[in-house]
């Protein structure tokens, strides 16, 4: 096996043209592990990203966060902590795997993996995130989140490409707040059973002037629940009405779209699970 380690984009690039359909790119390598004990996987080329400083680098301009390919679970969760917009990535980020597991993964490599169960996915549909690719010619695209996966352990990469950065944009709208809440078997270390994000804009007067809300673990790929982001504008977090409304409609939305096997589990689940989300919400304020 081949191991390729750039150190530019240029080489990466170059790199990148190398590489055929059994070839495998690695960041944190937390999954690549995984999947090679469990699956036996012998890939003919092994690329490694880590030597790149560009995308080690985590960029919180006026308009975008910019996170590079290399940027840990850590280093989101201690980053953007103080970033109330951003908050909802921070708590999907300091709740992966242990201690160990977050100093290695990659928010990257976590939406490469496409697991439903991935606690990036649902926070990066939340703020509608963008892939940034390299492609061995050089050039760049970004393709959106919902686009770039497909489903269960599926994505658009094609060999010769790469994801270098998850672009996300960067709301202007003073008071906005965001959250992120799962539920696992056990309080650490577990793998999300389901998950849900928010991100709030609240006015001045303090009602709700946007909302986006996000459910992870529940289909194949994220949701989206435009009917309760309707339902929040106009209206106030501390409004207990809202909150049973809100719940009614997260539970229809996982009852539509679950497995049958999971069905009753998790939309009885999804009453405690938006409470507590709504709850950290109050609590950001």
């Amino acid at each position: 096996m081949r191991c390729l380690i750039p150190g530019t984009l240029a080489e990466l690039a170059d790199a990148l043209s190398q590489l055929t359909e059994k070839s495998e790119i690695i960041a944190g390598g937390t999954d690549y592990v995984i999947r090679t004990r469990r699956d036996g996987l012998e890939p003919d080329a092994l690329l490694y990203l880590g030597r790149l400083p560009l995308l080690h680098e985590l960029c919180l301009g006026e308009r975008e966060l910019r996170v590079g390919a290399m940027v840990t679970m850590r280093e989101l969760a201690e980053k953007l902590d103080a970033v109330p917009e951003f908050r909802a990535l921070a708590d999907a980020a300091c709740d992966v795997g242990s201690p160990q597991i977050r100093n290695k993964a990659t928010m990257v490599g976590n939406l490469c993996n496409a697991s439903p169960a991935g606690d990036m996915l649902p926070v990066s549909w939340l703020y509608d995130a963008r892939m940034e690719l390299l492609c061995a010619d050089g050039s760049t695209l970004l393709v959106p989140i919902s686009k770039f996966i497909l489903g269960p352990q599926k994505n658009t990469l094609e060999p010769g490409q790469a994801v270098i950065s998850v672009v996300m944009d960067r709301s202007p709208v003073e008071r906005c707040i965001s959250a992120f809440k799962k539920i696992g078997s056990r309080e650490r270390v577990s793998i999300s059973r389901e998950g849900i994000a928010a991100s709030v804009c609240v006015g001045k007067d303090g009602a709700i002037a946007q909302a986006c809300l996000a459910l992870g673990a529940v289909a194949s790929t994220p949701l989206r629940i435009p009917e309760a982001e309707a339902m929040m504008e106009g209206r106030r977090l501390e409004d207990e009405a809202l909150l049973a409304h809100v719940t009614g409609v997260v539970q229809r939305t996982i009852h539509d779209n679950c497995r049958p096997a999971n069905r009753q589990y998790k939309t009885e689940a999804a009453r405690g699970l938006t409470a507590d989300l709504f709850t950290l919400l109050k609590e950001r304020m």
